[in-house]
């Protein structure tokens, strides 16, 4: 399952009727490993490690500067620019590029300024002083913010192996056992599906509140793991929070179980276009305070 080139065509399209409402002869869209989604929507290239950067001119094709001549080689295979280029000093590059498109002197947007590193910034407008420089991140988090049928379906595909992930989890969440185990099964299920980036967590405790990195402890029959299991499946995202008890559950831990579940219920219920994000948590937060012998339990933020 991957992103056609249709899907490319739609975005650049999307993203360049946008460019031309605002007057922008190009945008340079950052991209790193920690904060990358803006950049691989326009690029469909995963930034193995360190910064990258894309150069979209208003029209004609785009440019990636990459950081490694490897890198600039294995690039054109697997992105959808074929013109990829080693650069020691990205803001030298990028200048020169802008330069050659005629757009040393025009207004030009840079996406993921948060990224942009302060000496590629000043580099650029030292090599190009009369370009004018505007933050135009809301363009890309606009045209993501709506997906389209291919992005439901990688979607999808993400939420089926979350899943996945959490029944290995639950295999392994044993009396003995390390949480860490736990956590080791839900990585290597999804690992084995394609899911190179996860974001999980595996925490053991009684009663547990909130997920973190499992520590080396050993579980014990009658307490639970919570499992957040979040793959990054061809650059998109799908979360599941779920448990697993370690033995047989208790009549309370039952109730809890199912007073949860009406309280997803109840948010999916009204969950509809032009619903409040505030508005769905209000319904399930009543059927939470509603229930009878609730024990109430706080995490991080009085959560």
């Amino acid at each position: 399952m991957a992103l056609t080139l249709k899907e490319r065509d739609r975005r650049i399209e999307l993203i360049r009727r946008k460019m031309r409402e605002r007057g922008l002869a190009a945008l340079v869209v950052s991209g790193s490993t920690s904060r990358k989604g803006h950049f691989q929507y326009l690029t469909n290239y995963n930034i193995p490690i360190d910064y990258c950067y894309m150069l979209l001119p208003l029209s004609g094709d785009p440019t990636l500067f990459v950081f490694t001549p490897n890198q600039a080689r294995i690039a054109p295979k697997r992105s959808w620019v074929p013109d990829a280029r080693y650069s020691p000093d990205y803001g030298a590059s990028i200048a020169a590029r802008l330069r050659d498109i005629g757009a040393a002197d025009k207004a030009v947007g840079v996406v993921g300024m948060e990224v942009m590193s302060a000496k590629t910034y000043l580099t650029i407008l030292e090599l190009l002083p009369s370009v004018h420089f505007v933050d135009a991140g809301e363009i890309v988090a606009e045209a993501r913010t709506v997906k389209s049928e291919e992005e439901i379906a990688l979607i999808r595909e993400s939420a089926r192996l979350a899943d996945g992930a959490w029944v290995a989890g639950r295999g392994a969440a044993r009396e003995g056992a390390h949480d860490y185990e736990v956590f080791a099964e839900m990585d290597y299920f999804l690992k084995r599906r394609g899911v190179i980036e996860a974001f999980n967590l595996a925490t053991a405790d009684t009663l547990p509140a909130f997920p973190y990195l499992p520590v080396g402890n050993v579980l014990k029959s009658g307490e639970a793991v919570l499992m957040e299991i979040t793959p990054r499946y061809q650059g998109y995202y799908a979360q599941l929070t779920a448990g697993a008890v370690v033995g047989a559950p208790s009549a309370e831990r039952d109730n809890m179980v199912k007073v949860a579940r009406k309280a997803l219920e109840k948010g999916i219920e009204v969950l509809r276009p032009g619903t409040k994000a505030s508005d769905i948590d209000r319904g399930r937060g009543r059927r939470i305070h509603d229930a009878p012998a609730r024990r109430a339990r706080r995490g991080p933020g009085g959560r």
